[in-house]
């Protein structure tokens, strides 16, 4: 049986996905200014990086109380907390009117299956926003299957490839334009930090705990065909013609 999303992480996590780097070409990409409104699924810092650096109007889902007032304070000290609205309920709960912002996303967090979500999402997004979403996706040539058996049991889904994982969120009405994914390096840090916080934390979610050590032992079975990607998508328009090839033809 699948566990219910966001897949846990501890409260203190590092979030992935928000290099300086990153966070400046998803923005670019977006075509976002200072008129923008951006909705962020779960908070995170790279969030307030954004709005700071566009002057742009910042709304803020996030379930746990805790950081919820941690980010309100975190908008505060680097001066946007006049641009940043922090609304504190289950992700899904609060309704927001339709096209009303210009980008929704999750850094770092998996709130779910990936065209789900596009799809759950995509009225609330302005024609031509951009959709960024964090996913479990399946890579290499090599299949490990009792891995991928893990993980689909974990998700409720198969895994799929970057490739794969882009054509459903087209088909939910988006073209794609980016996914980027983790090293093998970059995940076992990402699995090393995780695993030391694990021993820190004063959360006490032990499913979420226990189904995180066990996912931490996957990764650690050595060639495990699986990383974690940052999805962006534009929603595009019924009887939208396609981008010109890039090729001239």
């Amino acid at each position: 049986m699948a566990d219910p999303f966001p897949l846990y992480v501890p409260p203190e996590t590092r979030r992935l996905f928000q290099s300086e780097s990153l966070l400046r070409r998803f923005a670019q990409m977006s075509h976002w200014n200072e008129g923008a409104s951006l909705l962020e699924l779960h908070g995170s810092l790279g969030a307030l990086a954004i709005a700071k650096a566009l002057s742009c109007h910042l709304t803020i889902v996030e379930p746990d109380q805790r950081l919820a007032d941690a980010i309100k304070e975190r908008a505060r000290v680097v001066g946007v907390g006049d641009k940043v609205a922090v609304q504190h309920g289950p992700v899904g709960s609060i309704k927001f009117a339709e096209r009303a912002f210009d980008g929704i996303f999750s850094f770092g967090r998996v709130i779910g299956v990936p065209a789900q979500v596009a799809k759950q999402w995509r009225a609330c997004l302005a024609p031509g926003g951009r959709l960024g979403l964090t996913a479990v996706v399946r890579v290499g040539r090599v299949a490990n299957e009792p891995v991928l058996a893990a993980w689909k049991e974990r998700l409720g889904t198969a895994l799929l490839t970057p490739r794969e994982t882009l054509m459903t969120i087209e088909a939910e009405g988006y073209e794609p334009e980016l996914i980027e994914t983790l090293s093998d390096s970059e995940l076992d840090e990402y699995y090393r930090e995780l695993e030391t916080i694990l021993g820190k934390t004063a959360d006490t979610s032990a499913a979420g705990s226990l189904a995180l050590r066990g996912e931490i032992a996957l990764h650690r079975t050595g060639k495990t065909g699986v990383t974690i990607g940052f999805i962006v998508a534009r929603r595009k328009e019924p009887g939208e013609k396609p981008p010109p090839s890039r090729d001239g033809g």
